[in-house]
């Protein structure tokens, strides 16, 4: 008969061996993010872009995700790089307007003509960003068989992930021009290592 202690270090080892697999995981995640935060240097110009949504303010204002998002796609888009410009994102509350439209104001203060800005208004996550852009990217009236997303650094590792488990072929990502606050950049690099380690086993 094996002695109970025996029994104990066993699962105390078994415990150490998957908190130690965790770790590793987790982290490869972290570098996974961080590896992507130059994008996949999309050959310019594209037909199309998603500019992905973020924080609206009191008083439908555009948040600092917003402006560093969508001052880019103007960027390229004044460069003739991009043609149109699918500004993706739903309400975060009734009090206040999607952020696709948000995003479209400032797109257009930008120097964007709102005949080349398309919305996506209903989306509430970056799988449904992509989900309810993804009409508009195959619809064949627009065009895009060249498309790239644009969004914050921190963020594209995810959206290149969640294209490819949509079977969306040929989605570059591209970061945006400004760099969010350090701390900021930081806390949102171990969030969307989460997200990725999520939607691989899912």
């Amino acid at each position: 008969m094996i002695p109970e202690f025996f029994h104990v270090r066993f699962i105390l080892r078994l415990g150490g061996v998957i908190a130690a697999l965790c770790v590793i995981i987790y982290l490869s995640a972290v570098a996974t993010v961080i590896m992507n935060f130059d994008g996949t240097s999309p050959e310019y110009p594209v037909d199309c872009a998603i500019v992905f949504g973020a924080a609206v303010g009191k008083g439908s204002t555009p948040g600092p995700g917003i402006n560093r998002r969508v001052q880019t796609a103007a960027e390229l888009y004044k460069k003739n790089y991009v043609k149109k410009i699918i500004m993706s994102g739903g309400k975060g509350s009734e009090w206040v307007e999607s952020e696709a439209e948000v995003m479209r104001k400032v797109g257009m203060l930008e120097g964007i003509n709102p005949e080349d800005i398309l919305l996506e208004d209903k989306s509430r996550s970056t799988w449904e960003n992509i989900k309810y852009s993804k009409p508009l990217l195959e619809s064949g009236v627009y065009d895009c068989t060249a498309k790239v997303g644009i969004s914050d650094r921190y963020h594209l590792a995810r959206i290149s992930l969640l294209a490819r488990k949509q079977g969306i072929d040929g989605f570059d990502t591209h970061p945006a021009s400004v760099k969010a606050p350090f701390a900021f950049e930081m806390m949102s690099v171990l969030r969307e290592a989460l997200g990725v380690i999520y939607y691989i086993i899912n």
